[in-house]
């Protein structure tokens, strides 16, 4: 398979939430580990806005795929960057596996104005509804736009 330039894009959240949780220097620690581990013709490292996985970030998103990466810190780059970029194998264990299970930021407006507050969340209750979408083979070419 032959793709456009280069095999893998990595997009790192710098959103509004990723951002402070220091994505924006991961992107610099990701970029050197690509160079380092003579990848850079492969590779790409990108910046995206946010990515709407906010408990669990800074996240990552890598294609083909989609693949994304919670809580990732340079030690977790390294390993990606090894294994994924380098042997063709996805870190399972740092995958994205949806919202924390006991606790999420809940909007809060009461009289004294809209502020966030922790809370507990049952997600059994809250996601009884959604059903699990299926899963759709994914395309030789991607369409990924942000």
């Amino acid at each position: 398979m032959t793709m456009s330039q280069t095999d893998y894009r990595a997009y790192i959240c710098c959103g509004p939430n990723c951002g402070p949780k220091g994505s924006v220097r991961l992107l610099t620690v990701l970029e050197e580990e690509v160079e380092r581990q003579g990848m850079s013709a492969r590779v790409s490292v990108l910046p995206t806005g946010c990515q709407s996985h906010c408990e669990t970030g800074p996240t990552m998103v890598v294609y083909p795929g989609p693949v994304y990466y919670q809580e990732v810190d340079a030690a977790r780059l390294s390993r990606i960057v090894q294994e994924h970029f380098g042997r063709g194998t996805p870190v399972k264990e740092y995958f994205w596996l949806g919202p924390h299970p006991k606790r999420l930021q809940v909007f809060d407006r009461s009289a004294y104005g809209a502020r966030f507050k922790q809370a507990e969340v049952d997600t059994q209750v809250r996601d009884q509804d959604r059903k699990p979408k299926e899963r759709r083979a994914t395309p030789e070419v991607d369409d990924f736009k942000w």
